[in-house]
């Protein structure tokens, strides 16, 4: 049985330079940058969970923000992108035999 695999849209506003820095540093693990401050992630439930839990052990709860926006696979296929860029990635599935 796989385990399924989330597209997730992550976006943030962080008031301070030195925590924005690290919150990149922290997506880069997870995702691809599509934006400044708006990355395109595909991650499964617990990959998720870490992601979380180390982007919220670094913000300041009342000053910065993180948004969560989960899209279907209907979603995906409807991104549409005007100038640089290209549509939400899907990774590649390898079968290992």
């Amino acid at each position: 049985m796989t385990e399924q695999t989330h597209h997730i849209v992550v976006s943030y506003d962080i008031r301070d330079d030195k925590r924005l820095i690290k919150v990149g540093k922290i997506m880069k693990d997870y995702g691809e940058r599509v934006l400044l401050s708006v990355w395109e992630c595909n991650l499964n439930d617990d990959q998720f969970e870490r992601m979380k839990t180390r982007l919220e052990n670094v913000i300041e709860h009342m000053e910065d923000s993180i948004r969560y926006y989960f899209l279907c696979d209907k979603c995906i296929r409807n991104v549409q992108v005007s100038g640089l860029g290209t549509g939400f990635k899907h990774d590649q599935s390898f079968i290992i035999t």
